[in-house]
């Protein structure tokens, strides 16, 4: 006798139970086998299993998660297009401030005693207590003055050792950075004025707020072209008393 496989349907076309070997694959509209993915497959037909879906679901963010990265805002802008970075504000908050600066024509001034001081207060301050700009003068003497050119967004600490060793690092780099300021000098740094006179100061009656052309009735001197009233020498250096006889000491024919 021979073993047949057999397949049973309804009025409506399904296949009854049980099925045989020969069973069709399911679709969305006819039962049948159905046939699983273990992974989520592009274009395909068959139904993803329950720990495929659980391993794709594992590796997306939550519904209420922060995305690590983004490209778009929630209205779809790109950001990168859209938005200001907090670093790109802060230069144009610079640029502003300098511009302000310069079109009031004033810049804010602090003093401090010593550069040891200085360094000390720029060190702990904070990025907005000091603008581009703003003045620093120094008590101490023979050392220049320095001025805010530029203001980071990262502080970086200085070590004060002494104020030769600050100055050459302003005139090796052109700046020095004590906390978040970059400092270089002011062009009226200070100078020595040991050795200078005042303009108010005159030479032979004349002031030296402007040239000065000595004549030589000015400072009592004869001419170059001038005679002399008095000279005890000759133009070649002989000595009048010793060299020339006076007329009254000369004898006339008329007394011979």
């Amino acid at each position: 006798m021979t073993v047949k496989n057999i397949k049973l349907k309804n009025a409506a076309g399904d296949y009854l139970h049980p099925y045989t070997e020969n069973l069709p694959v399911a679709t969305t509209d006819k039962a049948g086998v159905v046939i699983l993915d273990e992974t989520p497959t592009e274009n395909s037909a068959n139904a993803l299993s329950s720990g495929g879906a659980k391993n794709a679901l594992d590796s997306k963010l939550d519904i209420s998660g922060t995305a690590a990265k983004a490209t778009a805002d929630a209205l779809g802008n790109n950001i990168t297009a859209t938005y200001a970075t907090k670093g790109e504000l802060s230069e144009v908050e610079n640029k502003a401030n300098e511009a302000k600066s310069i079109a009031e024509g004033r810049a804010r001034a602090s003093s401090f005693a010593s550069y040891a001081e200085l360094v000390a207060t720029l060190n702990s301050a904070i990025q907005t207590d000091y603008k581009i700009g703003d003045n620093f003068y120094i008590q101490a003497k023979n050392i220049p003055d320095l001025w805010v050119y530029s203001v980071e967004e990262a502080s970086t600490p200085y070590t004060y050792n002494s104020d030769d060793e600050l100055i050459n690092t302003i005139e090796t780099y052109g700046f020095i950075q004590i906390g978040y300021f970059k400092l270089s000098v002011l062009e009226t740094a200070k100078i020595d004025l040991v050795g200078f006179v005042p303009v108010s100061r005159t030479v032979n009656n004349k002031p030296l707020s402007e040239n000065i052309v000595l004549s030589a009735g000015d400072i009592g001197a004869l001419a170059v072209d001038g005679t002399a009233a008095k000279a005890i020498a000759d133009e070649n250096g002989s000595k009048i008393s010793e060299t020339y006889a006076k007329l009254s000491d000369v004898i006339s024919f008329e007394e011979m």
